[in-house]
């Protein structure tokens, strides 16, 4: 788990150290594929007419959404890596700490590269889509552990009957 976590933090980072042509070029073929995919389920939608103004905002919508979505797998990677190690909830403030720096350093690089720049509505968005993350990842486990409990009485319940 530990070694899926730096992975994805290396990821997130190499995104973030490629120039500003490459990333816009990476989104929009992204944005493209998303368009492609809506002409054929609602071919006469927004996103799949969107053209000029229209696509500039949905390609941002993406790139917002990019960014949601890969912090979300951050954080939720983060509470399972966590949970591997102990269950002792004194130490959860590593992974919350992460989740609150990792998007200043990933905005902070950005600055360093040619075209780009730090926004800080990525980092807040960034933030979110990471704490949504943990919270995702803690129902998983609350639940994945009651499930647990659950089976164990059932299996429990039938050997004392045999």
């Amino acid at each position: 788990m530990t070694l899926l976590c730096a992975f994805v933090i290396a990821w997130i980072f190499s995104n973030s150290l490629q120039t500003g042509e490459q990333s816009s070029s990476q989104s929009s073929a992204v944005t493209d594929t998303v368009q492609d995919v809506a002409s054929v389920i609602a071919p006469d939608s927004s996103v799949a007419t969107a053209t000029g103004e229209d696509y500039d905002k949905l390609h941002m919508d993406i790139r917002t959404l990019a960014h949601f979505c890969e912090f979300v797998a951050l954080g939720g990677l983060l509470v399972f890596c966590y949970a591997s190690y102990t269950r002792r909830k004194s130490f959860f403030f590593i992974p919350v700490w992460l989740v609150l720096f990792v998007p200043l350093i990933d905005e902070c690089l950005q600055t360093f590269t040619l075209s780009r720049t730090a926004e800080l509505t990525d980092v807040f968005t960034d933030t979110i889509g990471g704490f949504t993350g943990m919270i995702l990842a803690m129902c998983a486990l609350v639940v994945g552990g009651w499930l647990l409990r659950c089976l164990r009485k059932k299996r429990k319940g039938k050997v004392q009957k045999e």
